[in-house]
């Protein structure tokens, strides 16, 4: 599959780095529904793949293609995906452009309200991939572990 190609107009002086959730079942779809709920105000548009389970790789790929051309401004869009090594990562791979299309895996909720404010901010799409690697890793806890901590004395 060739890569979708850079708007053929220049981008929009405020134009941001576009978001895409890529995800087997309704995972990106149920992620943009959440960040809908309880960001209701921010306009940083959020574009969502969902891949049916048994979709031909050849279909879910042209699908992709156009969601990354619809979901890009101007200046890149970074690809959320559910998980490295699935088929929606694998897909996404195919489109991946050093410093214009750049893919983050492992998605979680606070790293796409991350994605948002770094959008918001008018990142890079490299730079914006590096700060959500670690967004994402910060934001998984252990509770249990996290409240014995707290519980330990000085």
């Amino acid at each position: 599959m060739k890569n979708p190609e850079a708007p053929a107009t220049a981008p929009a002086p405020n134009a941001n780095v576009g978001i895409l959730l890529l995800s087997h079942g309704p995972l990106a779809e149920a992620l943009k529904e959440t960040v809908g709920v309880l960001e209701p105000d921010q306009e940083e548009p959020l574009g969502a793949l969902s891949l049916a389970w048994d979709e031909a790789p050849e279909r879910a790929s042209e699908r992709l293609q156009k969601a990354i051309a619809q979901a890009d401004r101007g200046r890149g869009v970074v690809l959320l995906t559910d998980m490295f090594g699935g088929t929606p990562s694998n897909l996404a791979l195919a489109f991946l452009q050093k410093g214009r299309i750049e893919i983050v895996s492992g998605v979680n909720l606070p790293m796409v309200m991350k994605a948002r404010a770094l959008a918001r901010e008018g990142k890079e799409p490299s730079e914006m991939a590096r700060t959500l690697v670690e967004k994402g890793r910060r934001a998984i806890v252990a509770a249990g572990e996290l409240m014995e901590t707290e519980k330990r004395p000085a």
